[in-house]
């Protein structure tokens, strides 16, 4: 006869959320056929928990609570919080005493993270519950080691620089880059406003004429690189060498907020070419163009002087992001959860 386990699943804002909610429909059949002799219900709670002063998710010492009032057997809880262990990213913390597990999902990459974590649970619930999972299931802790903590208490880390990358593009992948994109108002009016003038002005479209596209294609890369250094330095998205512990902890920082920031940017950028293409197909004639180039002219012609002019227009934005609130770059840059860690770091506390 088949035991019932409840497991209460918790997650942070943002990607974790997302997780969950695909675990609620599948996780409890896929323990059933992994799992012999124990009959799996996945309850989920919008509930989040506070971070502690220290940038961490208090969960042994609340667990007991929380599966006292939901009637919760096991309680995982799904956060963005990047966490290591002996200088190793900690992809899961297991607490056999505790009946709990926290899952650090930036350590499961950038894709695939819900098949992932789903594979990850498996194995670690079975073993929760007494029992142990089919091989099958045991196969997504490859890669990891297991380090006792304390009593009761075990880390699932990644070792090697395949560790710390795939942490990395986890990080970028939580940050989600795009969403900067719509706190940069002023910045993208700037920039549409400066990009206008290589629109509306011969001597730009002779000097795009004049480029070829290997030059215009460094040009699009030193500006896309200086607005994004400009965003990170205005807006003190930088970590210092006292706000984290450990050089590569700021190394792995700073490398996900440059590439967070540069992607943004570079949307940005797609962005306000295709708006000035349109522009310069609708307002300048392919006759008048032919005039001041004094040649034939093709949709290449367009593409290449639009280039040159997003280029400048996306220089120009930087004047316009000086009047971006900066509290809302840093919220669309960050996660939830990484944004409240560093308000913490800064001693500014959780907003």
């Amino acid at each position: 006869m088949s035991r019932a386990v409840t497991v209460g699943l918790i997650a942070d804002p943002g990607l974790p959320e997302q997780v969950a909610a695909h675990l609620v429909e599948d996780l409890g059949p896929n323990l059933a056929r992994a799992v012999a002799g124990v009959e799996w219900r996945i309850d989920a709670s919008r509930e989040t928990l506070p971070l502690t002063e220290a940038g961490e998710i208090p969960l042994s010492s609340s667990a007991p609570g929380i599966m006292e009032q939901h009637g919760w057997d096991a309680v995982v809880y799904l956060t963005d919080l990047p966490r290591r262990h002996d200088d190793e990213p900690v992809v899961a913390e297991l607490s056999s005493s505790d009946r709990t597990i926290l899952v650090s999902l930036p350590t499961l990459g950038a894709w695939g993270v819900t098949a992932r974590t789903r594979a990850l649970l498996i194995p670690l619930l079975a073993s929760l519950a007494g029992g142990s999972a089919d091989a099958s299931a045991t196969r997504a802790a490859r890669g990891t080691s297991t380090k006792d903590a304390a009593p009761g208490v075990r880390y699932l880390t990644l070792s090697g620089k395949v560790g710390w990358m795939r942490l990395l593009a986890g990080l970028v992948r939580n940050n989600r880059p795009g969403r900067l994109v719509f706190a940069l108002s002023r910045t993208i009016a700037a920039g549409v406003g400066t990009g206008a003038f290589g629109i509306f002005y011969a001597s730009i479209w002779t000097m795009a004429d004049s480029l070829d596209p290997a030059r215009l294609a460094l040009i699009s890369l030193a500006v896309i690189a200086a607005m994004s250094a400009w965003l990170i330095i205005y807006n003190g998205l930088w970590t210092g060498h006292h706000d984290l512990d450990g050089p590569r902890s700021r190394w792995l920082d700073n490398a996900a907020t440059i590439i967070t920031v540069g992607l943004s940017v570079a949307a940005m950028y797609v962005m306000l070419y295709l708006l000035l293409l349109g522009a310069a197909f609708t307002i300048i004639t392919s006759e008048f163009l032919a005039g001041q180039l004094e040649r034939p002219v093709t949709a290449a012609d367009y593409l290449r002087l639009t280039w040159l002019a997003a280029s400048l227009g996306t220089a120009g934005g930087a004047i316009g992001s000086n009047f971006d609130s900066d509290r809302a770059v840093v919220e669309a840059t960050y996660s939830r959860r990484e944004y409240e860690r560093r308000q913490l770091a800064k001693g500014e506390g959780a907003a």
